[in-house]
């Protein structure tokens, strides 16, 4: 994750979150039989809430530093302020239709969290996952990165079962500890607690 100060673009993204309402589920994923939200509805909703306080999000395909396909999300300010992170793409094979698949599942997901906005099931991914069952990698020691999360969720909360919570609402998903965490969920819980701080 990289940003340039946030003062203004916190501010804008408070307010926005102040009026987003849930996305709605407009979707139909055949293969688990359950309603999702899509991409065209969650832009549909957030865009004119975005637009109102200055806000725009701008997203590329690009790699990371080990050559893998991945997404770059940007949240942006009028003022020029910006957070930008970037989300690994998982392909099943090879092909157009995959990496589409993929590229559409994250440009949904990293769209909803650098929003902060209501989740939905993400049961519309398994054309991107299906092959393979998801793994959860959980190394014998924390990365420097869900060190300093930890730390940084120890002075926000005392009780460990609110710091779960808030990781969880801000991740969409249920997890043991904070060594459950990539790297990009690390980087949202990190982007949250900034705007929380920003707006107390």
């Amino acid at each position: 994750m990289n940003s340039s100060e946030i003062n203004e673009l916190a501010a804008a993204l408070v307010a926005a979150q102040g009026e987003f309402s849930a996305v709605p589920k407009g979707a139909v994923n055949p293969f688990f039989k359950s309603k999702y939200a899509a991409l065209p509805d969650v832009v549909a909703s957030a865009s004119p809430v975005l637009s109102k306080h200055g806000l725009a999000i701008s997203q590329h395909i690009t790699y990371d530093e080990n050559g893998n396909d991945a997404l770059m999300t940007y949240l942006m300010h009028k003022s020029g302020q910006y957070i930008a992170y970037s989300m690994k793409l998982h392909l099943v094979k090879d092909d157009p239709q995959a990496q589409g698949s993929a590229v559409t599942y994250a440009r949904r997901y990293s769209y909803m969290s650098v929003l902060g906005l209501v989740a939905d099931e993400d049961d519309d991914g398994n054309r991107a996952t299906q092959a393979q069952a998801r793994v959860i990698k959980k190394p014998a020691e924390l990365t420097p990165g869900q060190e300093k999360l930890k730390a940084a969720l120890g002075k926000k909360f005392k009780e460990a079962n609110d710091r779960k919570t808030w990781v969880e609402s801000v991740v969409f998903h249920d997890i043991k500890g904070i060594a459950e965490l990539t790297e990009e969920e690390v980087a949202l819980c990190s982007i949250q607690l900034a705007l929380e701080e920003a707006k107390a």
